[in-house]
């Protein structure tokens, strides 16, 4: 239970996360204020009890804050007896709050505007508690698919939700011009240069830069990703961040929009892959998965730090992160794959020992086949439905 205390002008002012607040309400009409901000100096707990009795390491924290009016106020814990200390400020967006929240070494900020109950918020918005525990991620997962399921529901409300997202369906279909064109454009250059250059030792390293060039994620990822990273600028010039029932409303609209520009990217990456040779998505003891597969999973990833990167420093540091949830992603789909053909060879071997009569060779390949475009469907809707969430939580900036 955290409580959170300021007093500004004779104003006493209490509140609580998840709940609505009067006192806070009066404070921002008083201040003629949109949104407030209140971030702890340190990580609560005993650390920042001990910074409450050093007046020196206070005014070392506070200068690391902005310029502009800050207000001292105080964190109360349930169990906790004695406040601890933070700073309140007002009209500050989220974003701005995570990097001063970040520069103060603290997790999480309580954040909220009138009418609304205050939300807490943590920092790095792309990590979830316990981010490494499977039922976090696997709830994470369906919830998305959930999600996507009703987003094809409502497919329909596609040239609203293009208009929503303040642009024109002509924008959007020029946009699904442009990326298509380049696809094909891009694979038939990167096919015609690997021709025309041979595969001789001198001009290995040149064939193999094209090929990574032209990769079939990288075209659409990045066109696709910038056209989003302008509809999400766009957004953040609105006068104060979303409430989480406010995003909530808007996601409905947005969503649909979302679905058709994946949608983009798959096919731009089927018509890459169709008209190039790629690079090997083979481990030797894991096997090959589809290059369509690979190629999309990977698209998918890298859309997030190219749409909603501010500078080059988040862009790398997302970029990282995203690229490491790609390779374990094509990872997992390798290595279900690998289990799943285990698991039918046994089966088909306990099969040809206990009937009385001979499997037909081709009856087996074309059940094997069959399960195994199963299971990368299936695997690959999972890996697709924590993509689409973490796409949600990212895209939504909450």
């Amino acid at each position: 239970m955290i409580e959170v205390r300021v007093e500004i002008d004779g104003l006493a002012a209490a509140a609580t996360p998840n709940k609505l607040s009067n006192d806070f309400d009066r404070l921002l009409d008083q201040q003629d204020a949109e949104s407030f901000v209140f971030i702890p100096l340190a990580e609560p707990g005993k650390r920042l009890r001990r910074l409450a009795n050093k007046p020196t390491a206070m005014a070392r924290k506070k200068a690391k804050l902005p310029t502009g009016d800050w207000y001292d106020g105080e964190f109360w814990h349930k169990n906790n007896r004695d406040g601890e200390p933070g700073v309140l400020a007002f009209n500050i967006r989220r974003r701005q709050a995570r990097e001063i929240s970040a520069a103060l070494g603290v997790t999480q900020f309580l954040w909220g505007t009138t009418g609304a109950p205050v939300e807490q918020h943590a920092v790095k918005i792309f990590e979830e508690t316990k981010k490494h525990d499977w039922k976090i991620m696997r709830r994470l997962a369906f919830k998305g698919l959930f999600n996507m399921a009703s987003t094809v529901r409502n497919i329909a409300a596609l040239p609203t939700a293009v208009q929503e997202s303040q642009t024109s369906m002509q924008r959007f279909w020029q946009l699904v011009a442009v990326v298509l064109g380049l696809a094909i454009t891009a694979g038939a250059v990167q096919s015609l240069a690997v021709a025309l250059l041979g595969s001789n030792a001198s001009t290995a390293w040149l064939t193999s830069f094209i090929k990574v060039l032209f990769y079939p994620f990288v075209i659409p990822a990045v066109l696709v990703g910038v056209y989003l990273r302008v509809l999400a600028r766009k957004g953040e010039q609105d006068s104060r961040d979303f409430t989480a029932a406010e995003a909530e409303n808007n996601w409905h609209k947005v969503a649909p929009h979302l679905l058709a520009l994946w949608m983009l990217c798959w096919a731009a990456v089927f018509l890459l892959s169709s008209v190039q040779s790629v690079p090997g998505t083979d481990f030797p003891f894991l096997g090959r998965t589809n290059d369509v597969t690979t190629s999309f999973i990977v698209c998918v990833w890298m859309l997030l730090p190219i749409a909603n990167s501010n500078n080059f420093d988040t862009l790398v540091r997302s970029a990282l992160e995203t690229a490491v949830a790609a390779v374990v992603s094509i990872f997992m789909i390798k290595l279900s794959l690998y289990v799943t053909n285990l698991l039918t060879d046994t089966l088909w071997g306990i099969a040809i020992r206990m009937l009385p009569f001979d499997i037909p060779e081709r009856l087996q390949q074309i059940v094997n086949f069959f399960i195994n475009v199963g299971a990368e469907v299936f695997f690959v809707a999972i890996l697709l439905g924590y993509a689409w969430t973490r796409t949600r939580q990212q895209f939504m900036r909450l």
